[in-house]
């Protein structure tokens, strides 16, 4: 339902006859909507979990970059959620082990914890508004439209321009 529809489609009823059983029911698991969609955001990333075993910073930075962006964009809205609404929550245990490994990485590129908070913000704008930009595109052959391929393309850059602007705040404190 979700691949196909898009996150901000599903609600308690239809998900609840999907899996057979008793609105009622799922709503001893989560409290709402939201709470569904940010245990929703949560699994699909469990799925795409990125490689963090790296020896440097960056090829860490770089794999979770892209497995968060590969996660996300098969999933319609799930980038926009967790943009708009679950950045802060810290109760998912996915996303808490992808933002404990970002901050460990900040840290060993030798940011303070205030850059480390900044670049996080710039980290998930990057990745995520990737995949939301992606979302938005039709095929539309439109020369000045974006097309699909130079926009997974920006991120590859844009992560690129983001280790370039670490290592350059790194070397400043």
């Amino acid at each position: 339902m979700a691949r196909s529809d898009g996150i901000e489609a599903l609600n308690i009823r239809p998900v609840a006859q999907r899996l057979g059983v008793s609105p009622r029911l799922l709503y001893h698991h989560v409290r709402d909507k939201e709470a569904m969609l940010a245990l929703l955001t949560d699994e699909i990333l469990r799925g795409r979990m990125p490689d963090l075993s790296a020896p440097d910073w960056e090829s860490r930075l770089r794999s979770i970059a892209r497995a968060v962006h590969m996660a996300y964009r098969d999933f319609p809205g799930s980038a926009a959620f967790i943009l708009s609404r679950s950045a802060n929550r810290l109760e998912q245990p996915n996303a808490l082990t992808i933002r404990r490994a970002i901050f460990e990485a900040l840290a060993e590129a030798g940011l303070t914890q205030q850059q480390s908070d900044e670049m996080l913000v710039i980290f998930s704008v990057i990745v995520l508004g990737n995949v939301v930009v992606s979302e938005s595109l039709d095929d539309n052959d439109d020369r000045l439209a974006m097309q699909r391929n130079v926009v997974e393309a920006a991120l590859t850059r844009a992560t690129d321009m983001l280790l370039t602007a670490i290592r350059t705040v790194a070397g400043a404190a």
